[in-house]
């Protein structure tokens, strides 16, 4: 090989040698948090659809959260607003979080195996004229809510028990402090046939067509079953005498002649109740929403009964200081899963299971027959 040759090859030989070495120098210098940066889960959003440079909006106070996490070390779990996320092994993940009317910041968390952490943030837009449509649709803009709430202990002839009056005394207070209702309370002595008949025909008379009312009666019960006829005990009934036995019929009667858009009533008692109907809503099923099945519930007349439960003897214990119907009714009212909810939805999701796998009643909801029923369901909007 020439020298000049060897000069070249020499060359060469330095440029790739220099090269490698300012390579590696690369590979060295890089930062810490980079390298950090590069093993955290990494997030796409699939649902809702974010477009860039736009706000997404939605109506509903519920939004579903979807997408898929991703890290080599494998998603150990991810969560919406602090509400873990249905994961499957790929990755997949879902949550349904509420929404409050106007901006909401949206953060998805993922956390993998080594305790890694990754998230996405963005912004949704919720519609804030939800109340005003359920007002106009409802015809209820300036309702008001009623309740006649009665509970009996100390009964003058028949067994006296133990935990109806303060059974109708938290009802009440949470019907009031939860759910704007304006409580009558009829307890022990004042309770009487004549006394309940005369509250419940006051509150009808000043009762317009936008308003709502709740009964929540806690006492004796009797259904004669050749008859079908139900009964409520008041404080002054002897069981050897019907007269002073207040027939439900009686009852529905009078809420048939009441303006109230719609009512409810709430039966703790002894043989309160006989017909039962299924609920099993799919609110998914043909695009209809949450929302827009509440609307629907909200615009005809209902008269709807919920009933501690059915043909047989209901408990007047095991809840704590409250009958175990009661217990149950009021945890419910107190941390419902929505802010607003119907009647039936409470009994099939928060009422049914909870009282039959504490006793040996299973309360029910059913419409009320010839009592100015139309259509819908009572429909509960707490307030805190």
């Amino acid at each position: 090989m020439s020298r000049y040759l060897m000069v070249i090859a020499f060359l060469l030989a330095w440029a790739v040698s220099a090269q490698g070495a300012r390579t590696a120098a690369r590979i060295l210098i890089v930062p810490q948090g980079a390298q950090n940066a590069a093993l955290t889960p990494t997030i796409v959003i699939s649902s809702p659809d974010l477009k860039r440079g736009s706000q997404t909006a939605v109506k509903e106070a519920t939004l579903l959260v979807a997408g898929r996490a991703a890290d080599e070390k494998g998603i150990a779990s991810v969560s919406v607003n602090g509400v873990a996320a249905k994961l499957n092994e790929k990755g997949d993940f879902a949550a349904e979080i509420l929404l409050k009317p106007g901006r909401n910041q949206v953060t998805v968390l993922a956390l993998d195996t080594a305790g890694n952490q990754g998230f996405e943030k963005f912004e949704v837009s919720r519609q804030s004229d939800e109340v005003a449509l359920f007002a106009d649709e409802a015809g209820s803009e300036s309702g008001k809510n009623y309740a006649l709430v009665i509970g009996i202990n100390h009964y003058q002839k028949i067994a006296q028990l133990k935990t109806a009056v303060h059974d109708a005394q938290e009802v009440a207070r949470e019907l009031q402090e939860q759910y704007d209702f304006t409580p009558t309370l009829l307890l022990d002595e004042k309770a009487t046939r004549a006394a309940i008949l005369k509250e419940l025909n006051a509150i009808k008379n000043r009762m317009t067509a936008n308003d709502s009312l709740i009964i929540f009666y806690a006492g004796h019960g009797w259904m004669d079953k050749v008859t079908e006829t139900s009964y409520w005990m008041p404080v002054d009934a002897d069981k050897d005498d019907l007269s002073n036995w207040l027939e439900a019929r009686t009852v529905t009667d009078e809420l048939k002649r009441s303006q109230a858009h719609q009512a409810l009533i709430v039966a703790d008692s002894c043989y309160s109740g006989t017909i039962t109907r299924a609920f099993e809503p799919k609110l998914e099923q043909n695009g209809i929403t949450r929302e827009s099945y509440l609307r629907k519930m909200m615009v005809g007349p209902s008269r709807v009964l919920i009933s501690s439960g059915g043909d047989e003897p209901v408990s007047d214990s095991g809840g704590a200081g409250h009958s175990v119907f009661t217990d149950v009714f009021l945890q419910a009212l107190k941390n419902p899963i929505y802010q607003r909810f119907t009647a039936e939805e409470l009994v099939a999701w928060q009422l049914k299971e909870p009282v039959a796998g504490r006793s040996n009643q299973t309360p029910e909801f059913k419409v009320l027959g010839k009592s100015g029923h139309v259509s819908g369901d009572f429909v509960f909007t707490k307030i805190k």
